[in-house]
């Protein structure tokens, strides 16, 4: 195992340093459209070539439109034709474009992970340690976090907290989407693809209107009529995607000079069978101690068939408001979202155990923001920021029989409609100032004070029938949490720019809605030490960007599983370091490669009563507490590297554009235990379109060489589970503007 890990991280270190273009994917194609970006005329030739130059990537990293290579962060930024190219079609695709990034998935649950800090506990209430964004509005519930990427103008990946200005949870970083916007006129586009597993797509824009008042609509839509795998227990497909339907409407309205209102309702219903779990490597469990019948890695036999279903709905109100010495920024949103899903925890054919949830979610935010003018030596942003949200199950149902029954108080039934309340208030102030010789400071701080409440009643029955009281609960925790940062950076020259800085960030504590009389976990703290480098040469044909960090992490938020329900509890201490390193090179006009590679050590250390399983003195099944220490945090591969070659050439009257893509990693570890490890792997993606006046037509194919992994490995004192990602997928797409 050794051997595979050193040969994955020299040769992402290889491609890194040789290849020298960088991973940001970020650039491929471009600038990144500005805040409200033309849509391209549909008379525009499509095989007109691209400068020579790379063009300048513009990001909102600290809440106001800067230059990426001004920005003392590290930022990949992924322009809407970069993400097309890279098959990047959902937020679980971004992984193909940032290294250091892990997406693990489950029970529909979407744990994303930057520099290993993540979280891998799924439920009510349970918000991530990467922040995302959508239109500047926090998503703080993880099932609907799978975003599918369509009419987006823009994605930003902000690496390490952001404890200042997106102090919500950004613990490990923040994911932020940002839509098309309205334009007058009328234009639009639409495209149509099939694709192996029986797979039909089609997605639809339209926007237009006047100066004052502008519309869009977008509509993207899914239907997969084979599953990657069967229910063996009942013939039925599993890892299907039945139906994934996503709609958003945004309307701009610009009564004065100076006065802009947007407007945006957006919704998304899914119906699937996707990341259906199974016994890992049909081993043994306690509900099968002989053991299982060898299945195919991506089939399952449950005699419960998995369902998730999700119908998730926001509307968002942003009032822009110049003030003439500053901006004023107001933005309220409501998010509320229901999703039902059931995992057969026994993993097998007999009914011993099942978890049938419907977990219901609704979320208010409102923050007020007042951001001087760019122009000036001292620039400053001040905010406040409400959070309030009710997250619980309505209801969850445990239901048991044959060996998970306890002979002395045989409880077959459990129902849990818990609620996790919270309320959540922040102000924060953030300044640059800039300094003689080319050199700027910046001081941040915010001020969090939080409440979480748990109202629940859970009851038993015996044998179906008889009533138990097991939990009847009314409490609450209050927290009062700052965070802040500072950064010193300096132009050596117009191309290259350096920076040091310290970032406090935080992860709010809370309860554990699946086991209401289990006392609260507490919030997570890290620090973060960084220090980058980003630079433009050869006439600006050549980015190249790098960075080195040092995380100090305590009160780490762990998962685990009890009678088939997750949990989160804290472990210890650990210490993070590593190195970024992302370049571009647009070698022609035509050419243009991408590369990055992230090197990252971690280690737990301090972890006294993690669980352990393989480990145990009574062996497995079963569980026991013993140290983590030294140990590798999960989910955390020592290097990780993506590269990205795009082409175009003119042919028959229009472009053909062709896209390799390819991202890897060195291997990681499930869970603090590092009792199972995922091996080193390679993911392949690529694309060729030929494109003519307004038309496209192209064939695509992800996961090119068929590499089948786990998205996630949980374990649990009775079995361990694991669902899996997608094979090789391709298929033909064409498409049209208007």
């Amino acid at each position: 195992m050794r051997s595979i890990e050193f040969r994955c991280e020299l040769r992402c270190a290889f491609v890194a340093l040789l290849v020298v273009p960088g991973v940001a994917a970020a650039q491929v194609g471009g600038a990144v459209p500005p805040a409200e970006p033309p849509r391209p005329a549909a008379s525009a030739p499509s095989q007109q070539a691209e400068p020579e130059f790379l063009g300048e990537i513009v990001v909102t990293a600290q809440r106001r439109r800067e230059n990426l290579q001004d920005v003392p962060i590290t930022v990949t930024a992924i322009s809407a034709e970069a993400l097309t190219t890279a098959a990047v079609t959902s937020t679980t695709d971004l992984v193909n474009v940032v290294p250091g990034l892990m997406m693990p998935t489950s029970a529909g649950y979407l744990l994303p992970h930057l520099r290993g800090i993540g979280i891998t506990a799924i439920g009510p209430g349970i918000e991530n340690s990467v922040a995302l964004y959508v239109d500047g509005v926090y998503r703080g519930v993880s099932s609907s976090a799978a975003l599918a990427l369509n009419n987006i103008a823009q994605v930003e990946v902000e690496k390490g907290p952001q404890g200042t200005l997106f102090g919500r949870n950004a613990t490990g970083g923040l994911i932020q989407v940002t839509t098309l916007a309205p334009t007058p006129g009328f234009s639009g586009s639409v495209n149509v693809g099939y694709g192996n597993y029986d797979t039909v797509s089609g997605d639809l824009y339209v926007t237009g209107g006047t100066d004052i008042l502008s519309g869009d609509f977008a509509l993207q839509s899914t239907h997969q009529g084979e599953g990657w795998g069967i229910n063996v227990f009942n013939g039925q497909d599993v890892n299907r995607m039945d139906l994934n339907l996503s709609m958003r409407t945004k309307w701009l309205f610009r009564p004065v000079d100076g006065t802009k209102v947007t407007l945006i309702l957006d919704e998304t219903q899914s119906r699937n069978s996707m990341s259906a779990l199974r016994n890992y490597q049909n081993v043994t469990n306690a509900f099968y101690p002989g053991g299982f019948a060898s299945l195919p890695t991506l089939d399952v036999n449950d005699n419960a068939q998995p369902l998730r279903r999700l119908k998730d709905d926001g509307i968002s109100l942003q009032l822009d408001q110049d003030l003439g010495f500053a901006s004023l920024v107001n933005t309220v949103a409501y998010r509320e979202d229901v999703y039902r899903y059931n995992v057969d925890f026994d993993l097998g054919p007999n009914p011993y155990s099942l978890n049938d949830a419907r977990q219901a979610d609704n979320q208010l935010t409102e923050e007020l923001q007042l951001l001087s003018q760019n122009t000036a030596s001292l620039t400053w942003v001040a905010g406040l920021y409400y959070y309030s949200a009710h997250d619980g199950f309505a209801p969850q149902n445990l239901y048991f029989s044959g060996p998970a029954v306890n002979p002395l108080k045989p409880i077959t039934h459990v129902n849990n409609p818990t609620e996790e309340k919270t309320d959540s208030l922040a102000g924060y102030v953030q300044a640059t100032q800039a300094l003689p010789a080319h050199n700027r400071l910046t001081l941040g701080l915010r001020y969090t004070a939080e409440t979480r409440a748990l109202v629940g009643v859970e009851t038993g029955y015996l044998n179906g029938v008889t009533p138990v009281p097991l939990a009847n609960v009314n409490t609450s925790v209050a927290t009062h949490t700052p965070t802040w940062r500072t950064a010193f950076d300096h132009n050596f020259t117009d191309d290259v720019h350096g920076y040091i800085s310290y970032n406090r960030g935080f992860k709010s504590g809370g309860y554990n809605v699946t086991a209401p009389t289990v006392p609260p976990y507490q919030p997570e703290k890290l620090d973060a030490y960084e220090m980058g480098l980003k630079t433009q040469f050869l006439d600006r044909r050549l980015t190249f960007n790098t960075a080195a960090f040092y995380y100090s992490y305590e009160n780490i938020q762990v998962s685990r599983f009890v009678n088939g329900s997750p949990q989160v509890y804290n472990g210890g201490k650990a210490t993070l370091y590593g190195l970024d390193a992302d370049a571009t090179l647009r070698f022609t006009e035509r050419l243009t490669v991408t590369a990055g590679i992230e090197l990252e050590h971690s280690e737990f250390m301090d972890f006294p009563k993690a669980d352990f399983f393989l480990s145990c003195p009574g062996g497995y099944p079963g569980i026991c507490s013993l140290s983590a220490k030294g140990k590798q945090l999960p989910q955390t591969p020592k290097a990780s590297g993506t590269v990205n070659v795009d082409y175009r050439v003119p042919v028959m009257d229009g472009e053909l554009h062709i896209n390799l893509n390819e991202a890897a990693n060195s291997g990681y570890y499930y869970s603090p235990n590092n009792e199972y490890k995922q091996s080193a792997y390679g993911l392949l993606n690529g694309s060729v379109r030929w494109s003519r006046g307004s038309y496209t037509v192209s064939l695509w194919g992800k996961n090119l060489t068929n590499v089948i992994y786990p998205i996630s490995v949980n374990q649990a004192p009775t079995a361990v589970a694991a669902a899996y990602a997608a094979p090789r997928t391709y298929g033909i797409t064409v498409g049209a503007r208007f």
